[in-house]
């Protein structure tokens, strides 16, 4: 092990093998090389603050049993809270308008609480923002349950600002003035604090997910949302906590993961649940949402001529119900393919996702060169699982449009799923260069509250990660 010198401490191999193995078995967290710079960075500061003389006796120092307080600054030195109130808005649509209303009414029925668990609560805007969802839900129905919120990060800085509850700039860029009115109480700081009413649904508390018995115990939590955090776990740690999550579900409980993360490969357990834009994990297919269907098929069906006429007053084209089909004419018609784009499009909001990859087809087919239409077959696709299928239509996409950071983005995660992780580095890069030229409306199911910034991060990482996998050094 080397000495402290002055300057930054520039991890070796060795230390940053010893420092990221420390940190995956304290937490879970992965650090690859993409993320050596900061961790010597944060090494530089925690030798200087406790006077060790080098990594090997810093790490003795808090694997010690007096070592918790300083253990803990480390683990607060490597994680960085970064929440939105209502981030997801697609994912907080649907908790609004579908699971939040079978979960109250289902607690009822069971004669308890309504339990939430936000898993990575990060400054608490994910916890208060459940429980405002779940209060104004409760308010419409005839009869509604205690709710409690239990929240709970790694972090105990931040736990102490989730406790604190107030919150001011890029936290509230989501939260419309209803909202703000009812559920906030402006100070004189110009912050705003969440209201007791909200509060005290909320209780939050220091966990770690990995090294720490869950909260609950069996079967008692109806929602479990855990969200961009284990993007940062290698696949074994994902899976144990997976697995704990299933364990402290109910049935019919549901788990909210963000919008890069996915249990492909990591369990069976539970069933897919589409909902709009946004989608869920069931941990039984006894409750009353539907399962996702079959993956469709790659191959779009036999195109046959159809005479044009106009939309009828629902939307529908009345000679192609219940889809449309492609022209067999050779002469693209753009008229005809935006209005097949338009109802495939409708159709995704609608999670009618065969429809949906079938309409995008024939918009292809109709206007060869409309790359939104290769955009959404791609989503509907890969929605329901049918990865394979996702790429055929991605690629196309990206070969028409090499700067559509969109595509890019959506063709690395399909590649990733496929397993083909060396191709998936290169368009996760990809798309690291072509985003910031997105303008942001044209990314707003991507930027999911974040800003391009933390998403070309996330494409960085993401890259360096499917580099990992591709020469078989990644767990």
């Amino acid at each position: 092990m080397s000495t402290v010198v002055t300057g930054q401490h520039e991890l070796t191999d060795a230390e940053h093998a010893a420092l990221a193995g420390f940190l995956a078995q304290q937490a879970g967290l992965v650090f690859d090389q993409s993320r050596r710079r900061g961790l010597s960075s944060i090494v530089t500061e925690r030798l200087a603050a406790t006077g060790a003389a080098d990594l090997g006796a810093y790490l003795a120092q808090i694997s010690s049993p007096g070592g918790e307080e300083e253990r803990q600054t480390l683990l607060d030195s490597v994680t960085i809270p970064e929440t939105h109130f209502f981030r997801n808005p697609p994912q907080m649509t649907a908790l609004e308008r579908r699971l939040m209303p079978e979960l109250l009414r289902r607690a009822v029925a069971r004669g308890r609480p309504l339990t939430i668990w936000s898993a990575g609560c990060s400054t608490g805007e994910e916890a208060y923002s459940l429980a405002m969802i779940a209060r104004e839900v409760a308010a419409t129905l005839p009869q509604a349950p205690e709710i409690r919120v239990i929240a709970t990060d790694l972090s105990s800085q931040a736990v102490a600002a989730a406790r604190r509850a107030r919150y001011q700039g890029r936290s509230l860029t989501l939260v419309d003035e209803a909202r703000l009115r009812s559920w906030f109480a402006k100070q004189k700081d110009g912050s705003y604090a969440v209201v007791p009413e909200i509060r005290d649904l909320v209780d939050v508390r220091l966990h770690n997910l990995v090294t720490d018995a869950p909260p609950f115990g069996p079967g008692e939590v109806d929602l479990v949302v855990c969200r961009n955090v284990t993007i940062y776990f290698a696949r074994d740690t994902m899976r144990d906590l997976v697995g704990r999550f299933y364990g402290v579900l109910a049935a019919g409980g549901y788990l909210l993961v963000g919008h890069a993360e996915t249990l492909w490969q990591v369990t069976d357990a539970f069933t897919l649940v589409t909902l709009g834009d946004a989608f869920a994990y069931r941990k039984d297919v006894a409750a009353s949402l539907e399962p996702v269907p079959e993956p469709l098929p790659v191959e779009p069906e036999p195109p046959r001529r159809v005479v044009r006429r106009a939309p009828d007053i629902g939307g529908q084209y009345p000679d192609a119900h219940p889809r449309p089909r492609p022209p067999v004419d050779s002469v693209p018609d753009p008229d005809h393919a935006n209005d097949l784009l338009r109802l495939a499009r409708e159709a995704l909001e609608q999670t009618r996702y065969a429809e949906a990859a079938r309409l995008a087809s024939a918009a292809a087919h109709a206007s060869p060169f409309e790359v939104d239409a290769y955009l959404v077959e791609g989503r509907a696709r890969a929605t329901v699982g049918d990865d394979e299928g996702s790429l055929v239509a991605l690629r196309k996409a990206v070969y028409l449009a090499p700067q559509n950071g969109h595509a890019r983005f959506l063709l690395a995660g399909a590649l990733a799923r496929c397993g083909e992780h060396a191709a998936a580095a290169r368009e996760y890069r990809a798309a690291a260069q072509t985003l910031p030229e997105a303008s942001p409306q044209d990314l707003v199911d991507l930027l999911d509250g974040c800003d391009v910034a933390e998403l070309v991060s996330l494409c960085q990482r993401l890259a360096a990660e499917n580099d990992l996998r591709a020469t078989g050094t990644a767990s």
